[in-house]
Order: structure tokens, then C-alpha cells, then sequence
């Protein structure tokens, strides 16, 4: 039987050594783990959109995007990623990962954490993917951010202008001026 396709993880933390050692740990634990590397919220925004992972560990505090702004951003660009978050100080963002329904581990309990992997790994080979819903290509009116879309989010991850989503036009569709 051949080698199962791998599960991609996508893995999230300004701290470089807790990022590789969590790193390091979800390739230990088999059924086949492509870990995936980003240094701060932003950066895992556009990996995520270059590599679909099916499951994300983030950090909370991390520069440009933090990781609760980035776990809302990545479900909605991948409805079914399963995403949990991870913290040097879980008790001060315990209640917005609630309010969120983030699963949320501070950085010191990794058995618990890699079991949730381990679970997620084992939900995600089980089930089929779906049919996406169909995307929009929207563009920030403010900073020119593009994403690819069912719903536009209420604010721009980048330069966080409420409401300035503006449908692109399809290349097909510009119209082309000849003298």
C-alpha cells in the first residue's frame, strides 16, 4: 500500500526555537506530517494560501498579524482547517479563544498539545473534503491587499480598514482599449 499523502501543518511563532522544537515534535508523531514554518501571522496568512494546510498551530503574540486575527483569517479562507492556538500566558487569553472556539495550550503543556495534533491528524484522514464554495477575488479599496474569498472579512488583515472590499474585475472582463 503506498505512503498516505502527507498532512500539511502549518506551524506559527515568532519564537524560533519554541517553533522548531513544536515543529520537530509534529513530524514525531507519524502518519506522514509536512510541516509547514511561518514567523509571524502575516506570513502564515500567505503560506496558507500557497500550500492549503489542513491544520495550523498558532501563537497568539506575533507581530504584524496575531495569531487570534490569523486563526479567524485562515478559517475563513479554509472553512475546514482545524486551527488551535498556543501561549507563554494562557490565562490571559483564555476568554477570547473561547469566545472564538479556539482550543488555545499554554507553551509549556506540549503532551497536550501534541495529542490534539494527533487527534486532528487522525479527524483529517478520515474525512473527505468537500466541494469548496465558489471564491471571489476581492481587493482592499485602502492598502490594495487581494484575497480569494466566499465572503469578504470585516477587516483588512493587513492595514485593517473596515468594510473597504472592493470585487476585482475578471482579466477576462477588462475591457481592452486599441487605437
Amino acid at each position: 500500500m503506498p505512503d498516505p499523502v502527507p498532512i500539511r501543518l502549518l506551524v506559527a511563532d515568532d519564537d524560533e526555537p519554541a517553533r522548531v522544537l513544536l515543529a520537530a515534535c509534529a513530524r514525531e508523531i507519524g502518519g506522514g506530517i509536512a510541516v509547514l514554518e511561518a514567523e509571524d501571522g502575516a506570513e502564515a496568512v500567505q503560506l496558507s494560501l500557497q500550500e492549503r494546510p489542513e491544520i495550523a498551530l498558532l501563537d497568539v503574540n506575533m507581530p504584524r498579524l496575531d495569531g487570534i486575527e490569523t486563526a479567524l483569517t485562515l478559517r475563513e479562507l479554509q472553512p475546514r482547517i482545524r486551527v488551535a492556538l498556543r501561549t507563554g500566558d494562557p490565562l490571559t487569553h483564555s476568554e477570547r479563544a473561547r469566545q472564538e472556539l479556539l482550543p488555545l495550550f499554554g507553551k509549556l503543556e506540549l503532551e497536550d498539545t501534541l495529542a490534539w495534533l494527533h487527534a486532528q491528524v487522525e479527524w483529517t484522514r478520515a474525512e473527505p473534503e468537500p466541494a469548496a464554495p465558489p471564491k471571489h477575488d476581492l481587493v482592499c479599496g485602502v492598502c490594495g491587499y487581494g484575497i480569494m474569498r466566499a465572503t469578504p472579512p470585516d477587516q483588512c488583515p493587513m492595514c485593517q480598514a473596515e468594510s473597504a472590499w472592493i470585487l476585482a474585475a475578471s482579466r477576462l472582463s477588462i475591457p481592452v482599449l486599441t487605437s
